[in-house]
């Protein structure tokens, strides 16, 4: 398959993937909040949150397993390959253990008063702590398993598995809405088990298909010092994205408590969802980017790279611009009723992730460089910075919704600083990504939110979402395609879709 219908068809199973999770996702979230109540649905937040502080190293240790295992590949030497997996396998299990440890000595103390909890559900809280941790810990040692998938470019079985992902917590969603004895424990026991089923489909499939490419024998501490070097600075990067959003988590608890909590924890979904849809698009487009480095065309790696974040930013803010505009009627749509800030909270964050997103590619460009040091350092830097500031705001009495304008402009901060820092430690032309980024993203993302809102605000009920919608969709993506795109990009993009609808048509 060629480069540019395998990218067009590992896309369009994301997106089939995303669409249904979406769907799935957003009805399980409403009956999970009516079954558990905002209470608990708070708590199951801030618990997470404490273990999700630690989850950044499992993403590290993700993206180290795909470099290493898709270099690995790259040379078609089916020795180096077994040894790069044996070594990524027990450097996730020793680490999945000592993390586990940690996180079990620290409840020791957790529920001793640090965190704002009724008493008469802290059991109910401990039993979520211990669930999140095995999820921990099993997402970790199968990151090596999913890496190589993903390195062989089977999207569709990982896309296979997060739809099934999406069924069981909707399923999950109706058991408890039904239950009669403690809802939450019930809900944290059966989310694990889903972990469990993930496991043993990612890491079976491995054994199955690829049984000649794993090993288990140990490995040595050599073998794992370059890895373990690539990992200690990827944890910078994937630091400053965790650290805010699971740090705020418990932030928000300790000064407005588990309501507060619930609002946040909605509004991360719907950020949540949104990622996804620009992920799907820039996922795809990650290995070859890898691929680009290691042929010596560094050329195309960066404007690859280049187009990634603004294929992303473009199909995130399709959904993201009516969304963002017609929040109060999606949410009373979705929810019902929700908590007091969810539509504020939402807005920002969304916000956020849009402006993160625009220079996401370039995370792929310098890591396939390699020279990743300072870039981690500063960027982490930038956005961890909000955790420090939004405590600093509240403890001078501002309300909840001060933090998030905090996180909305250190995210956007931390954005634009990989232009600076990758154009200072390699090759890559700031002024190039200003010209072919920049300047034909952010014209079409203003004029659609100017048209949006006119249109929401002289229309009303189901005519004035469905207008300002389709109104939305169809200006923003005629403005991008004719001005925000390349001619090479455009040429791009027409010959994937040609190739797709011949596909189609046999």
């Amino acid at each position: 398959m060629q480069t540019a219908n395998r990218v067009a068809f590992n896309t369009v199973v994301n997106y089939i993937q995303l669409v249904l999770s979406v769907v799935i996702g957003l009805v399980s979230v409403r009956l999970i909040l009516a079954a558990l109540g905002k209470v608990d649905y708070g708590i199951y937040d801030v618990v997470g949150g404490v273990v999700g502080l630690l989850s950044f190293v499992s993403s590290s240790l993700s993206q180290a397993s795909m470099r290493f295992i898709s270099v690995s590949l790259g040379k078609n030497d089916i020795e180096d390959i077994r040894k790069t997996f044996r070594t990524c396998f027990w450097l996730h299990v020793w680490v999945a253990i000592i993390l586990s440890v940690i996180i079990e000595i620290v409840g020791l103390f957790l529920f001793d008063g640090f965190l704002d909890i009724p008493d008469d559900r802290i059991f109910a809280a401990k039993v979520i702590y211990h669930c999140v941790t095995a999820t921990l810990f099993l997402n970790i040692v199968q990151s090596p398993f999913r890496a190589l998938i993903n390195s062989h470019e089977k999207f569709w079985y990982t896309s296979v598995i997060a739809i099934l992902n999406s069924v069981l917590k909707l399923l999950i969603a109706i058991v408890i809405t039904y239950w009669f004895v403690d809802k939450l424990i019930v809900y944290g026991v059966l989310l694990a088990m889903i972990t469990i089923i993930d496991f043993v489909l990612i890491a079976g499939y491995v054994t199955h298909f690829y049984r000649n490419q794993i090993s288990y024998k140990k490995t040595t501490i050599r073998e794992m010092k370059e890895m373990t070097g690539f990992v200690g600075w990827t944890l910078m990067d994937v630091l400053g994205s965790v650290l805010n959003r699971q740090g705020y988590a418990i932030l928000l608890n300790r000064f407005f408590g588990p309501v507060t909590n619930a609002t946040f924890a909605l509004a991360r979904q719907l950020e949540g969802h949104m990622y996804n849809i620009s992920a799907s698009a820039v996922g795809t487009m990650k290995p070859q980017v890898m691929k680009s480095y290691g042929a010596g065309d560094q050329a195309r790696m960066f404007r690859l790279s280049m187009t990634a974040g603004k294929f992303g930013c473009a199909l995130m803010s399709i959904v993201s611009i009516p969304l963002i505009v017609m929040m109060p009627d999606v949410l009373s749509l979705w929810l019902k009723d929700y908590p007091e800030g969810t539509v504020l909270f939402s807005r920002l964050m969304i916000l956020a992730c849009m402006a993160e997103q625009l220079t996401r590619g370039l995370v792929f460009a310098n890591q396939a460089v390699g020279n990743i040091k300072w870039f981690s350092i500063i960027v982490s830097a930038v956005r961890v910075s909000a955790l420090p500031l939004s405590w600093i705001f509240l403890k001078m009495g501002y309300p909840s919704y001060v933090a998030i304008i905090v996180f909305l402009i250190c995210e956007t901060l931390g954005s634009y600083s990989r232009v600076i820092i990758l154009s200072k430690i390699s090759d890559f032309n700031r002024n190039e990504f200003y010209k072919q980024v920049l300047f034909r993203v952010i014209p079409p993302i203003i004029i659609s939110f100017i048209v949006c809102g006119l249109l929401y605000h002289c229309l009303s009920g189901w005519t004035g979402l469905i207008v300002s919608f389709t109104v939305t969709l169809f200006l923003y993506s005629g403005i991008v395609y004719y001005f925000g795109l390349t001619k090479e990009e455009k040429n791009t993009f027409r010959g994937v879709l040609n190739s797709f609808v011949g596909k189609m048509r046999r």
